[in-house]
């Protein structure tokens, strides 16, 4: 099969404005170079509450979008894009209103961008060759895609329940670290024994279902806390933490090598289905805040070597929640030409990557 490599997409500069969660991004693009690129992170405003509390993140959303819209305008623009969905109905809101009114006011065009695909997009170079499989690993999801090339993408496996991020936050939470949990239980965890407490590996004997599931492990780790002496002491979280992230992060990797296995195998599959079964796939993806941790980066590299497939991750500052990611892929929408009435568009919470 050839293995075709990315175009850099549309010449348009573009607008780009993001606001699925807690994060208040615009950035400008312009194909895949990055010209700016501005977040404001909500994080202090959370953090009493232990997560994202959607009210306060809409409310956020509305007193920094102009500032961030003005600090990333560094030059003029082609275009508006905007974040549709997946994500926080009320936080899409802000974006989506933001980024229909400038569109009208400056007559330019709109392009609606899926968030997912802002992921997916987040670590490509022009070395990427298709088919591809995306790893998409966040606080609220976790998603392997088949990447037949930019713009026509197949859900392979995701969460059932918890996803990755969320999962590691709750972990967290249960050991009294801070907020957001994630990146506390990574320093604890470089410090533990991930072998000192034995946790049970989600989806055990169901490999063949492609599917994550984190509801049970965090119940087994609930327990596992709980039973421990009311005062834990430093080295215990720290193997606590080490034990929870090293069965979580097995789990995902056990996952993408299946999904990598099944769709390099020229058998059929009731799961995949015959219709990209045994197309192969050249290079692994990876995106998503989660994937800013160190030891999951080194186990994600150590399995692309074991399989024979090359590897891209994000830049710095392209991991998390961020509008640049969402200019590149509208820029490969405007190549398309798949543009997007103002008079139509609306918040899309559920939208799935392999949805139009």
């Amino acid at each position: 099969m050839e293995k075709k490599k990315t175009k850099g997409g549309s010449s348009m500069k573009i607008l780009a404005i993001e606001t699925s969660c807690d994060e208040t991004c615009a950035a400008v693009t312009e194909g895949t170079k990055i010209l700016s690129n501005v977040v404001w992170s909500q994080v202090a405003l959370h953090k009493e509450f232990g997560g994202v509390v959607p009210s306060i993140a809409k409310r956020a959303h509305e007193e920094k979008i102009d500032w961030v819209i003005n600090k990333a305008l560094v030059t003029d623009v082609d275009a508006i894009a905007v974040t549709a969905g997946p994500g926080l109905a009320i936080a899409l809101e802000v974006g989506i209103k933001k980024a229909k009114g400038l569109a009208q006011e400056w007559d330019k065009p709109l392009i609606s961008v899926n968030h997912i695909e802002g992921h997916v997009l987040s670590g490509l170079t022009p070395e990427v060759r298709f088919p591809a499989l995306a790893l998409v690993v966040s606080g609220g999801h976790t998603e392997l895609i088949w990447v037949e090339k930019i713009g026509r993408y197949k859900i392979v496996a995701r969460t059932m329940d918890d996803a990755l991020g969320e999962a590691l936050d709750k972990a967290a939470r249960m050991l009294g670290l801070g907020y957001p949990g994630g990146a506390e239980l990574e320093k604890k965890a470089a410090l533990g024994n991930p072998k000192k407490y034995p946790l049970p590996l989600p989806m055990a004997g169901k490999e063949k279902n492609l599917a994550f599931s984190y509801s049970g492990l965090k119940t087994a780790f609930y327990r596992l806390t709980n039973a421990q002496r009311s005062e834990l002491s430093s080295q215990e979280v720290n193997d606590l933490a080490a034990s929870f992230q090293e069965t979580a992060f097995k789990h995902l990797l056990r996952e993408t090598k299946n999904s990598i296995a099944f769709y390099t195998s020229p058998h059929p599959s009731p799961i995949i289905g015959e219709g990209v079964r045994g197309r192969g796939i050249h290079d692994l993806l990876v995106g998503g805040g989660v994937a800013a941790n160190t030891k999951l980066r080194e186990e994600i590299k150590r399995l692309s070597d074991e399989v024979g497939m090359g590897v891209y991750f994000p830049a710095k500052g392209m991991y998390g929640d961020n509008a640049a990611m969402i200019g590149i892929a509208a820029g490969f929408r405007a190549e398309r030409g798949e543009f997007t009435d103002p008079d139509t568009i609306d918040r899309r919470p559920r939208w799935r990557v392999d949805e139009n």
